[in-house]
């Protein structure tokens, strides 16, 4: 190891709690942006004038990407819940790896094989979250760590294709090599990253005595846990999917709104105009770590996120009645969906494991609700593509904020009954038991 990096994990080993939270918040923040690199930077392309099959051809990229990285969800569903720290590390690294070699591979195939280039590079990078995330769960600031690894869903996403446009208007880089580029750029940035995470202090005594001991789950555990706390986990997953669905979509067709919109001249309100996003949501999720009766602060996730539902329903419909101009409804628009989302990531699936004070780990939790989320995903790009509807993007994102915002409230409010009614329960045969 070089005498830099010894001195780094010595600085990071000494026992100072703020100094371990800000590593791991920046640790986590810029691993998450280079596979983002990886990932999301073909969308700064629009392909056009193009075809598949009769398909539009970005449409058939982001299909055959959110495919592999559908996959990827199943697959982290055993992977990532039985991953051990020991191999975290490796596993990062040669998955990202190997998703930036696909995107090389996407630069000079055939078009008609491009789409297969895609679906290889989405095949890896849907086990990163969980494996970034596995660093933060179970420790007593979880949410404010979190927070920093999500505050890359809504800046990063934007910055990556920000810097593709840049190469492509800047550079005059092709299309097609513009996602690779891009993802070089970023990658020995992601190298250094998941080095500051395997520098990390492991979990204080404490941080097991708030939020339950986190430990990798087999198969026999897994089904234990649905089988006891399956009608519950069945809502929240319910209301993530369609959260999956309507950010997913708004986020891969971005260009496409602001292109429709008349903005497609101003490459830097993809970024821009999702700062304030970020900030907003970011703050109120991180504020869950102030919270530390675990019932409470899930309650307040869920509260927050009906709110949110109601709200997109609202302020879409204000939109279409030209009340609310384009660029304040895409803001409002991107915290009432990014909110929910990222406290599912930051506080709603954390404090749910924590409250119910069972062993085992979040990521169990997430790539179920993950990989059902983008199969939903897939179903409607899919939809939106062969039902030849003459729907307009910024028409159809208005269509499905209405409809997933009314389902995901009433869901919201099943779901607290649901638990309301399951701790009542478990009260009632407790005081019994003792009773007895």
């Amino acid at each position: 190891m070089f005498p830099v990096m010894k001195n780094i994990k010595l600085f990071v080993s000494k026992k100072c709690p703020s100094r371990s939270t800000v590593w791991l918040m920046l640790g986590a923040f810029l691993c998450y942006t280079g596979m983002y690199a990886v990932r999301k930077s073909f969308l700064a392309g629009q392909y056009l004038d193009i075809t598949f099959f009769g398909m539009d051809f970005k449409t058939a990229l982001v299909i055959s990407q959110v495919l592999g990285y559908m996959m990827s969800k199943f697959v982290g569903i055993k992977l990532v819940s039985e991953m051990t720290s020991t191999k975290r590390a490796a596993f990062l690294v040669g998955l990202v790896g190997f998703g930036l070699a696909m995107l090389l591979a996407f630069a000079y195939l055939p078009t008609n094989l491009k789409p297969i280039a895609l679906f290889l590079n989405g095949l890896p990078l849907g086990m990163i979250f969980g494996l970034v995330f596995s660093y933060l769960e179970g420790r007593k600031n979880t949410e404010l760590l979190a927070a920093g690894l999500s505050a890359t869903f809504i800046f990063s996403t934007g910055f990556v294709k920000t810097v593709g446009v840049w190469l492509m208007q800047g550079f005059g880089v092709g299309e097609f090599i513009m996602p690779f580029l891009t993802g070089l750029v970023f990658f020995p940035l992601f190298l250094v990253a998941v080095k500051m995470l395997s520098f990390a202090q492991q979990r204080s005594d404490e941080d097991i005595s708030l939020r339950s001991e986190r430990v990798p789950m087999d198969a026999k555990q897994r089904r234990s846990f649905l089988r006891e706390h399956g009608l519950v986990f069945g809502g929240l997953v319910v209301i993530y999917v369609l959260l999956t669905v309507v950010r997913d979509f708004r986020d891969n067709f971005m260009v496409e709104f602001w292109a429709e919109l008349g903005m497609q001249g101003k490459p830097e309100l993809i970024t821009l105009t999702e700062i304030p996003v970020a900030l907003i949501v970011l703050l109120i999720a991180a504020g869950g770590v102030l919270i530390r009766d675990n019932r409470k602060a899930f309650n307040y996730g869920i509260y927050l996120s009906m709110v949110c539902c109601i709200g997109i329903v609202i302020l879409t419909w204000l939109f279409e009645l030209q009340v609310m101009s384009p660029i304040w409804w895409m803001i409002i628009n991107g915290v009432g969906l990014y909110l929910p989302y990222i406290l599912f990531h930051c506080l709603i699936f954390e404090r749910f494991v924590a409250l119910l004070k069972y062993s085992g780990n979040v990521g169990f939790l997430f790539y179920t609700a993950d990989a059902l989320g983008y199969s939903g995903s897939v179903g409607v790009m899919l939809f939106k593509e062969f039902s030849h509807s003459q729907v307009t993007w910024v028409n159809f994102l208005g269509d499905l904020n209405q409809t997933a915002g009314i389902i995901m409230a009433l869901v919201c409010i099943i779901t607290l009954f649901l638990l309301q009614s399951k701790t009542k329960r478990s009260v009632n045969l407790a005081m019994n038991t003792s009773s007895s």
